[in-house]
């Protein structure tokens, strides 16, 4: 508790002490009527910043919503390229590795830990507002973007469900009047090397065009220590976006955003942790070795001798927005958006050279998605608001082939696939408003009716082995003679190689016969909000916020031997009490800015276990009746002087489970009752500073540091130890020239300290594994604009 309690001090300390960089170039980031005077006090304070954190452009110091914000070169600086790494610039944001290697988003503890694809997330992502309705969509999200918004809390009524934590919406470099171009080359020890560019100008006087791509490449830091010595994690990942802006008319604007990328890199192997014997029994001798050979540090990562770690993905985006000025006070806006996407990602799931378990998760995606909205104000009453209306439909196909070599559980060398195809749809119509009722005071609401439907079909198979088909031949006559008693019915011989083994347990009268799941649900919901804002003075905000959101229900998409544990989960919902203050001093030299929230949670969705019949338990998603955080967010920038810029900010929650018994990963029954959430550390931290200064001649110099704290999580709930994820700090620094002529080159260095840390703990069925993050790491950039 002593060590704890000393690392939650540091967090504080650097709340204080610094900042992620916020250079001049961010603080003249700005538009609308404070252009004029943000730019006049950039040269010595902090420059106002505009968001579109509610569909339209605002000032971030006029928006009641706590709003993380990070410019595409502080994202740069920072080493971030993609979602998962933005806990460097966001505190309270976590980025996880599920069992089979999805991502799992999450925010201010708020998250949904499944490991497959097509499980809506509690974290919406947006490119330039059009969903990636999916975390595994943001590859690459963050190429050549302005700048990042990240929203705290529920933004259900102008993002829709799916954002009960909150939403990321990275916002586009956008195409320019005149003729620019840049590029940019980063390279590592480990000879990672990541290259983008772009082109950008005018092709006629009414065409504006950009194109951007980039590249990772190499740098493969993973390494066999004990039964091998492969070497793992070169990468190879590509993208590229073109963006068009068309306006005809003075009111007609046309943009369209098209993106593409993929991914063959090899994909980062988890770690052994400990061994849990499914069937102690039947062990496999080369996995026992492991007891006495554990990882030590990130490096370290055994897997299966000359297994092909390579992903197969790709995506394809189309976005169509067109905007419509009807009236000068009134904007018609329609957002059509398609993604194909499609996955093929490999995993060891035992994290050891002993041949166990290997899996190839499968995805298809295909998602449509519509918006048309009106944006207007009427001057007059001092009213802006929003109506619009959403349609979203969703086809999957989703699953995986896994091979059973030799998991005790299940006989040797046993294929299985489990594979289903589900459809996700949802309609909404949504309406926002804010009203000047007196000059500073404002009172915002809104509210979006949302019906949704999902639907699964399919099976788990035996792939021909013959051993799954066998495991479930067993288990179905056990239920049959435990049912109908010993002997009544005959069911094993149902069950054959290549088959469907998903047993109909269900039902007053089952058959325990193979049987393809087949179901569907619909809901509906109301998301809504309300709040007022005061601005005390021109630079500071006291606002206060009531809001609610929605999360929908899905399926589980796992190996299902019982058709029990195929049953929908129900939608989640968060209720938001939110009071913060957004405040300014000196001449906007100092910035802070704080919030305190509470969560009422309902029917949180959770991956658990359930009893199926004879002591026997199957996996499956659950609800939690009633769940509850509360916390703080506080962030300060100060700009005392032009050369010298620090920023800190660190968010602090306390997760509870309401009253709830359930069952553990054992299949043991387990009181969860009072646990802390998975994947929320009580404390997050981030801090920076940097100094620039001219060193002759039209060359400035800076210099900086930065550091990423978390406090320990659980990698499930229950906080049980063997799935704790201990606290951590990484350091970074870097140092560097930049020209006025446009180019800039730097040396950096990377979790300095050489932390050894993980992101996640998951169970692999014989033993426990983990993925760490990356060693330290040193490097080079350089980058040029025209």
């Amino acid at each position: 508790m002593k060590k704890l309690a000393l690392r939650h001090s540091v967090a504080v300390v650097a709340l204080v002490g610094g900042a992620f960089p916020f250079s001049s170039a961010m603080a003249q980031t700005v538009a609308g009527p404070d252009q004029v005077r943000a730019e006049s006090t950039a040269d010595q304070g902090i420059g106002e910043i505009v968001v579109t954190a509610q569909k339209r452009a605002q000032n971030l110091s006029d928006v009641g919503i706590t709003i993380a914000v990070a410019s595409g070169e502080q994202l740069q600086t920072a080493g971030v390229v993609d979602v998962g790494q933005l806990a460097a610039v966001v505190p309270s944001f976590t980025a996880s590795t599920s069992s089979l290697g999805s991502p799992v988003f999450s925010l201010r503890g708020i998250n949904f830990n499944s490991f497959q694809r097509s499980a809506p997330p509690a974290v919406a992502t947006y490119i330039d507002e059009a969903p990636l309705p999916y975390p595994q969509m943001t590859q690459a999200m963050l190429l050549d973007i302005e700048r990042l918004e990240v929203l705290k809390g529920p933004q259900g009524t102008l993002f829709g469900q799916n954002a009960t934590a909150g939403s990321i919406n990275a916002i586009a470099a956008k195409p320019t009047s005149v003729l620019s171009a840049g590029f940019q080359v980063d390279v590592d020890n480990w000879g990672q090397t990541t290259l983008q560019g772009f082109v950008s100008g005018p092709i006629s006087d009414t065409l504006r065009a950009r194109v951007a791509a980039g590249t990772t490449q190499f740098g493969g830091w993973q390494k066999g220590y004990f039964l091998n010595n492969q070497k793992n994690g070169d990468q190879n990942k590509g993208s590229a976006r073109l963006l068009l802006d068309w306006e005809p008319t003075d009111r007609l604007k046309i943009s369209t955003n098209f993106n593409a990328s993929f991914d063959r890199s090899e994909q980062l192997q988890p770690q052994i942790v400990d061994i849990t014997l499914a069937n102690p029994a039947a062990p496999s001798p080369n996995l026992l070795l492991y007891r006495d050979h554990p990882a030590r540090r990130a490096r370290d990562a055994d897997f299966d001798l000359g297994l092909d770690t390579r992903a197969k993905n790709h995506m394809y985006q189309a976005v169509l927005r067109v905007d419509y000025d009807i009236t000068d006070d009134l904007t018609f806006t329609s957002l059509t958006n398609y993604i194909d996407w499609s996955s093929r990602t490999p995993f060891d799931n035992d994290g050891s050279a002993s041949l166990q378990q290997v899996s190839t998760q499968i995805s298809e995606i295909k998602t449509f998605t519509q918006e048309v909205r009106l944006t207007g104000k009427i001057p007059s009453a001092n009213i802006n608001y929003v109506l619009g209306a959403s349609y979203a439909n969703d086809d999957i196909v989703e699953g995986a082939d896994q091979v059973y070599y030799a998991y005790s559980g299940f006989p040797p060398n046993s294929p299985a696939r489990w594979i289903y195809d589900l459809g996700q749809r949802a309609s909404a119509v949504f309406a926002n408003l804010d009203y000047e009722i007196a000059p500073g005071l404002t009172l915002t609401g809104g509210a979006r009716y949302t019906e949704t439907r999902q639907k699964i079909n399919g099976c788990t198979f035996d792939r021909g082995g013959g051993g799954i088909a066998g495991t479930a031949g067993f288990l179905a006559q056990i239920g049959a003679d435990v049912f109908y008693g010993p002997g009544v019915r005959n069911v094993a011989s149902a069950y054959l190689p290549g088959g469907c083994a998903t047993i109909d347990d269900t039902g007053a009268s089952p058959t325990f016969l193979p049987s393809f799941t087949d179901q569907s649900q619909k809901e509906h919901n109301v998301s809504w909000r309300a709040g007022v804002n005061y601005k005390v003075a021109p630079d500071n905000l006291l606002y206060a916020l009531v809001s609610r959101g929605y999360k929908a229900g899905t399926y589980p998409v796992i190996i299902n031997f019982f058709q029990s544990g195929v049953k929908g989960v129900k939608q989640e919902e968060l209720t938001s009490y939110e009071v913060g203050a957004k405040l300014s001093f000196l001449d906007r030299r100092v910035q802070f800015n704080l919030s305190g929230f509470y969560y009422d949670y309902k029917n949180k969705q959770f991956f658990s276990y359930q009893p199926v019949f004879a002591g026997l338990t199957t996996a499956t998603l659950l609800n939690i009746p009633k769940s509850k955080v509360k916390g703080i967010d506080a962030e300060l920038i100060t700009r005392l002087t032009p050369e010298l810029t620090v920023r800190g900010a660190i968010t602090y929650i306390d997760t509870k489970v309401g009253r709830f018994n359930g069952f553990d990963f054992t299949g043991a029954r387990f009181d969860f009752t009072g646990s802390e959430f998975n994947f929320a550390p009580p404390v997050a931290a981030t801090a920076d500073a940097e100094y620039r200064t001219g060193i002759g001649g039209d060359l400035e110099g800076f210099v900086g540091g930065s550091l990423t704290y978390n406090a320990r999580t659980f990698a499930d709930l229950g906080e049980p130890d063997r799935f704790k994820v201990p606290a951590y700090t990484l350091l970074d620094a870097r140092i560097g020239i930049e020209s006025s002529h446009g180019w800039r080159v730097s040396v950096w260095g990377r979790n300095l300290t050489n932390e050894y840390y993980w992101n996640s703990v998951n169970s692999g069925g014989d033993e426990s594994n983990r993925v760490a993050g990356a060693p330290r790491t040193f490097g080079a950039s350089f980058g040029y604009r025209f």
